[in-house]
């Protein structure tokens, strides 16, 4: 990998972001991207790690003065025993697509576009939806916006292949400098090789606690009322989103994830 090009690139995105995503802020994402309707009410017979990660991750609501779901017998994540994790190297190729995502979202010059398709083989990583975007000369500011939204799912993927030591609680963006520089210092080789992806009750966890956050979130907006605790629900989404293909949720395609609430 080309230092003076990283040296560059880095330079080009600290310059947008500073300490964080700055162009966000007033960026929302439609009610069509961050859904209202929840799934129906089940009724579900809680195993003992599906109840213990429910009442960990209540404590965490309650602390931050975060609405708790109430019915003892619904919104439960599937149980460990039962859960298959995306691999290692899907989730590696699934970074690398949503980086270059990013980096377009941003307006970063095409050649250095081009040179990131060459060193990380990035076309046969994106899904469909995103290949109409990534090869768009005249994409939509929706497609942008969406684009570069998905750094926050960005950062879910970094922190599952231990990258990151912890998803803090999302009332803040990712600082995104510092996640394009972990892939970029890397490089394509040693990104994938250095990798190392947390394990099933990790992750679940998380899974558990971004879906009761989302949950409020959602519930709020339905009363058009702000995000409780202070929440982003934007960034609670993407966590969602990015949490949810994780754990295979209804064994969804990256395009076709369900945030279900």
């Amino acid at each position: 990998m080309n230092y003076l090009r990283i040296i560059m690139i880095m330079g080009f995105i600290s310059s947008l972001f500073g300490c964080g995503q700055e162009n966000r802020k007033s960026e929302n994402k439609s009610d069509s991207i961050n859904p209202l309707i929840t799934k129906p009410v089940e009724n579900i017979s809680a195993t003992d790690d599906q109840k213990e990660r429910r009442a960990k991750s209540e404590k965490v609501c309650e602390s931050n003065g975060v609405p708790i779901y109430k019915n003892p017998n619904s919104l439960f994540i599937a149980p460990e025993k039962e859960l298959e994790l995306r691999t290692k190297d899907e989730i590696v190729d699934r970074a690398i697509a949503l980086l270059y995502l990013g980096l377009k979202s941003e307006g970063l010059e095409q050649v250095h576009l081009d040179k990131m398709e060459e060193d990380y083989g990035v076309s046969s990583k994106l899904s469909p939806s995103e290949k109409e975007y990534a090869y768009s000369t005249n994409p939509t500011n929706q497609q942008r916006t969406d684009a570069n939204w998905r750094y926050e799912s960005l950062h879910v993927l970094l922190w599952s292949l231990g990258y990151i030591d912890e998803l803090i609680y999302p009332n803040q963006m990712c600082n995104v400098a510092d996640d394009v520089k972990i892939i970029y210092e890397l490089g394509p080789d040693k990104f994938r090789t250095q990798s190392k992806l947390r394990s099933k009750a990790e992750i679940l966890d998380q899974a558990d606690l971004i879906l009761r956050l989302d949950w409020a979130c959602v519930s709020a907006r339905v009363k058009n009322e702000v995000a409780p605790g202070g929440l982003n629900s934007s960034v609670v989404y993407e966590r969602h989103y990015a949490l949810n293909w994780l754990i295979k949720y209804l064994n969804q395609d990256w395009d076709n994830i369900s945030t279900d609430t």
